[in-house]
């Protein structure tokens, strides 16, 4: 039974593909701080390191005897990563210096990395495709680019299989336990919003896109973890460097979501808009024909399904 390590495993993204890959019969070794992982989306492991991953040290020991890795654990807060640049280079950057150290210290040679769509230029295409230009607006995304380099750099060195997944905007639960807690992601920050008393706000409405709104591509987040099945799979052959976009293919824009919780809670939110936020970028939908070409994966889920089941998430937490 192969066994993977899974940095960040306790956090939103990571327990989704722990217990995914659980189910599917890998061993799951999880290393993770809990500074935003949470314990109870892991209880069902045992193998569970408890570190930091700038802990070199702790880092070298979570590989040892495992086959792969999926590589999660990072800050991700664009906003705060513009108010507090090092903090990321450091965690991000520095934590995955540490981890590709430990992988070559123990021989272990397939990865696939968690990276973001916020690694590309403002683009005015319908889709983004991997090869479009990157020219990070935010130090989150420039942390995620380099992490991406790193390992390309190292990895065809080493002679590692390494898969790079940019990310787009996931939503969703795929249990009620394992709901996104996030306090930067639009749709539980709604739902914060709404509990607090508060209006959720929209940031900008005067973008060059159809309601002045931001538009994103979302992704449930059940999809993106199969995604990582997938791309495990393929770093499994014979040595293979690739970065493949995760996404839905489609985009709705910030008050398109909005209304779609309104809909799934059955009451308006009030939503009031608020000035840009920094390092934002109009539009950022994904072409994912790489990757359904190469490891034929493809996102089943619709935006309903992400709001509906973020909120039985939020309500049965309550």
């Amino acid at each position: 039974m192969a066994k993977v390590l899974i940095t960040g495993g306790a956090g939103y993204i990571g327990a989704h593909i722990a217990h995914d890959l659980a189910d599917a019969g890998f061993e799951v070794r999880i290393l993770d701080d809990f500074s935003n992982g949470l314990e109870k989306r892991v209880t069902r492991f045992k193998d569970i390191h408890r570190a930091n991953i700038l802990d070199r040290e702790a880092v070298v020991n979570a590989v040892n005897g495992v086959d792969s890795v999926i590589h999660l654990a990072a800050k991700k807060a664009v906003g705060e990563s513009v108010d507090n640049p090092l903090k990321y280079y450091e965690n991000n950057v520095a934590g995955t210096l540490n981890l590709l150290a430990a992988m070559s210290i123990n021989g272990v040679k397939k990865i696939v990395f968690s990276s973001t769509a916020a690694v590309y230029a403002p683009s005015e295409k319908d889709a983004i495709s991997e090869d479009d230009p990157t020219e990070p607006l935010s130090p989150y995304g420039a942390t995620k680019l380099l992490s991406e380099e790193l390992i390309g750099t190292v990895g065809k060195a080493e002679g590692w299989s390494a898969i790079s997944l940019r990310y787009f905007n996931v939503v969703g639960s795929g249990s009620p336990e394992l709901g996104d807690n996030s306090k930067d992601n639009l749709v539980p920050k709604v739902f914060q919003a709404l509990e607090s008393g508060d209006s959720p706000e929209i940031y900008g409405n005067d973008y060059p896109t159809p309601d002045g709104t931001c538009i994103r591509d979302y992704i449930h987040v059940s999809d993106l973890s199969s995604s990582h099945i997938a791309a495990l799979e393929a770093v499994n052959k014979p040595q293979i460097a690739e970065i493949y976009n995760v996404g839905s293919g489609v985009g709705y824009s910030v008050r398109e979501v909005i209304d779609q919780i309104e809909a799934t809670i059955g009451r308006s939110t009030g939503a009031k808009v608020v000035s840009r936020r920094a390092g934002d970028s109009p539009k950022l939908i994904s072409n994912i024909a790489h990757i359904s070409r190469d490891l034929g994966w493809r996102p089943k889920l619709t935006l309903k399904d992400m709001v509906d089941s973020a909120w039985k998430s939020w309500t049965s937490e309550r």
